[in-house]
């Protein structure tokens, strides 16, 4: 009979201790970091092609996206204050980037410029070097100078540095990588705030998605 009764307190308290999990706690999990919030659910990475950190973070974002719920879109933003200090270079890292979100060979692309900058420790010099990358994941070389040049993606690199520039104005883009959520939360990772695994990173995102 006490074993049955240990057992039924037991399954009372264990939705207790699954929703105690699952409470995060301004200032130390995330910050609000906007009063402007996204319409739709969004976690979006600020990032360098250029930075190392962001480069090892890449094998635990694959562990992390297909974590998402599925109405959460991940989007990644390119800076200019990492690597290299010639604006112009980095204005044309960040329109290589919007160039690959409109290509179905996009995550192929984005994974072959960090090899490119980690790996094979090469530069970005100049467009021709950008290209080659693209090129070598099957995009036509035609079809990828004229959206490189399309209104669509200068309108989305300009963008970037929009939101670059608004978010450390609010003090919340001081590193990279740095993960906004509904454009209003800022993701606080590492072991004071004890989210570092996939599994955790993406139970955080979704529970500020919501919001």
């Amino acid at each position: 009979m006490i074993k049955l009764v240990k057992a039924g307190l037991l399954a009372l308290l264990l939705p207790l201790a699954a929703n105690a999990a699952t409470t995060y706690e301004e200032g130390v999990h995330y910050d609000v970091v906007s009063e402007r919030a996204s319409k739709k659910p969004e976690v979006k990475e600020f990032f360098s092609f250029y930075c190392p950190a962001c480069n090892n973070y890449e094998s635990l974002l694959a562990e992390v996206k297909p974590k998402l719920n599925k109405d959460v879109e991940f989007k990644k933003s390119h800076v200019d204050f990492v690597g290299v200090s010639n604006a112009e270079n980095q204005q044309m890292i960040s329109q290589a980037l919007a160039t690959a979100e409109v290509l179905p060979q996009k995550d192929a692309i984005i994974a072959a410029m960090f090899n490119h900058v980690h790996v094979k420790r090469a530069k970005f010099n100049e467009l021709a070097d950008v290209k080659d990358v693209f090129v070598a994941q099957g995009v036509d070389g035609d079809k990828f100078d004229k959206l490189y040049k399309s209104f669509s993606v200068r309108t989305m690199s300009s963008k970037m540095k929009r939101d670059q520039d608004y978010y450390k104005d609010k003090g919340a883009l001081r590193g990279v990588p740095t993960f906004i959520v509904n454009g209003k939360y800022k993701l606080n990772l590492g072991r004071e705030s004890g989210i570092t695994e996939p599994e955790d990173i993406s139970k955080l995102i979704n529970y500020l998605a919501a919001k």
